[in-house]
């Protein structure tokens, strides 16, 4: 009995339509009736009421959404994965301006976060990332949206929203179509950094990759997808300290040096060079892979417009070492060991410090221990002979 009264509670509570909720809603304002979204409905109590048909009004939107991947079956779970009502609500929706909807530019990532942080909701539909929206809300784009206010800041549909037009026809990031598969991601980017991607595209990455190459770095490769942090932030993937880190993770794939004829060692040329060692030990100042090679306008040592020509390096290193000579350009800037250089003066001498250092450490590790022993041992035979 209590078991009914709670199950007739709980279906009273669902159907219990608040008048002034209905009356301040979009529709409610428009003059709408219930039987208008309710057609089924003819007497009171009502049959079962049949599903609503959102498409007889909107029916470009409807169209949208069940072209895109929240409107299609999933064939696993065997269902859609979002309504209309999901997003927008029942009786309360408002148009998404309102500062009170559900979809509001604002506010628009909680309407996400109801499916895509919901760990249960997202197994169902064969998913497991759950992170997505935690970790924008901490990135600089979410901190601008909610921190600041700002409302030009990128939300969930600005960068999933088919090709950044609307939001109902978001696709899986597999699908070509998707504005956040490969093969638009910097267009996407581009649409708020448009500098910043022309200056990609002169590059030899941007280059390349409108050759149709799949292995050079796009703008989530280098800044993550939805944890994007401002180069200020040390949990930046462009901060200083990190900046090698994510260059290597292509420059010291030996397949991909192989396949383009790249050099090999990168790690070991860079962290073992005095700008290496320096930013390792934590000056931030020392020169990282972008202070040289550029941020996103990088191009091969052979194009004289590039910053590591033969004939720019002087203005390049000059820019930390004002009054560096032209003999900058003699040496290799990569080297694993002076003798790569074929310099074996160099060598020799590196090697004689090498030596010089390790002796001096010998000799006064040697005169401590002697030290030791005369206190240790010969002192005790003095004393063992006083008391003799």
């Amino acid at each position: 009995m209590a078991a009914s009264l709670a199950s007739d509670s709980a279906a009273g509570a669902r159907l219990y339509v608040d008048p002034a909720v209905f009356t301040s809603s979009i529709h409610g304002q428009m003059g709408f009736t219930c039987t208008m979204c309710h057609p089924s409905i003819s007497d009171y109590p009502h049959a079962r009421v049949t599903p609503v048909d959102c498409g007889g009004c909107h029916s470009a939107a409807n169209d949208e959404l069940k072209a895109s991947v929240h409107g299609r079956v999933h064939p696993t779970a065997g269902t859609i994965p979002a309504t209309c009502a999901d997003c927008h609500g029942s009786h309360d929706i408002r148009r998404h301006a309102d500062p009170q909807s559900t979809v509001y530019r604002l506010t628009q990532f909680r309407a996400c976060a109801n499916c895509h942080s919901d760990r249960e909701k997202m197994a169902r539909f064969g998913q497991g990332d759950v992170a997505a929206v935690p970790t924008y809300l901490e990135s600089v784009h979410g901190r601008a949206l909610i921190q600041k206010g700002l409302s030009v800041a990128p939300v969930c549909t600005d960068c999933h929203g088919q090709r950044g037009t609307g939001a109902h026809e978001i696709q899986i990031v597999a699908s070509p179509a998707s504005p956040m598969n490969r093969s638009h991601v910097t267009e996407t980017c581009g649409r708020c950094h448009e500098g910043i991607v022309t200056a990609y595209n002169r590059g030899i990455h941007g280059q390349r990759f409108a050759q149709g190459n799949a292995d050079v770095p796009m703008c989530v490769d280098c800044h993550t997808e939805h944890a994007v942090q401002p180069i200020t932030s040390p949990g930046s993937s462009v901060y200083p300290s990190h900046i090698p880190g994510t260059c290597l993770a292509c420059h010291e794939r030996e397949d991909l040096n192989a396949r383009y004829g790249l050099p090999s060692a990168r790690r070991q040329t860079y962290l073992g060079s005095f700008h290496g060692i320096a930013l390792v030990s934590g000056q931030l100042t020392a020169a990282n892979c972008e202070s040289c090679h550029g941020a996103h306008d990088i191009r091969p040592p052979s194009d004289s417009t590039s910053s590591i020509a033969p004939a720019n390096l002087v203005t390049t290193c000059g820019r930390c070492h004002p009054g560096i000579g032209a003999r900058v350009t003699e040496g290799k800037i990569h080297v694993a060991s002076v003798r790569e250089d074929i310099n074996l003066f160099a060598f020799g001498v590196q090697w004689f410090y090498y030596l010089l250092i390790a002796g001096i450490i010998l000799f006064a590790a040697s005169m401590i221990a002697l030290d030791q022993y005369r206190h240790r041992v010969v002192d005790a035979r003095r004393r063992g002979r006083g008391h003799a």
